[in-house]
């Protein structure tokens, strides 16, 4: 087994009125939200396809299906949540994440610290470790015509067990 481990996730999600706009791991003010089976938060759910693909466990759909009743509604941080779980049982922890979301609006820049310090204390990574870019369509496409969502993520993990610790290092202190 190699030490590092990278995958990718994408996911979109149709904007929709009166929803609530979970994004993140928090509400973002908004007359739209995403729709979906869960709270549909796009970047937890780009996040847990990332990791699970680095992991080559599959993908979000196969471990919380959108047929099964127990995930209706649910808040998606705890599906990240479980993912990290299923990852480190299996021997990984997370290096880092890189997530790019795509919407034209609204602007989520003054949302992204909260977002990041929410993630961190969900999947216990340092907040350094996560990054959290927005970004539009220029008008373009479904996500220019404010019908939908997408994001994308990188994601490194690795394996703690590859890397002994330096003796050489903790004897000369």
């Amino acid at each position: 087994m190699f030490p590092f481990r990278v995958g990718q996730g994408y996911d979109v999600h149709q904007l929709v009125e009166n929803r609530p706009f979970w994004l993140g791991g928090i509400l973002i003010p908004h007359t739209h939200g995403a729709r979906g089976h869960s709270d549909a938060d796009v970047v937890c759910h780009v996040m847990c396809d990332a990791l699970l693909g680095a992991a080559n466990m599959r993908n979000i759909g196969y471990h919380f299906s959108d047929k099964d009743p127990q995930w209706k509604g649910v808040d998606s941080k705890l599906l990240l949540a479980k993912v990290l779980e299923m990852i480190r049982e299996k021997g990984y922890e997370v290096g880092n994440v890189d997530v790019t979301i795509v919407l034209q609006s609204p602007k989520l820049n003054p949302h992204i610290p909260e977002m990041k310090s929410c993630l961190a204390a969900v999947t216990q990574i340092p907040e350094e470790d996560i990054s959290i870019k927005a970004t539009t369509s220029e008008h373009l496409g479904f996500v220019g015509r404010e019908e939908g969502i997408a994001a994308h993520c990188v994601a490194l993990i690795y394996s703690p067990n590859a890397f002994p610790p330096n003796k050489e290092a903790t004897t000369t202190l």
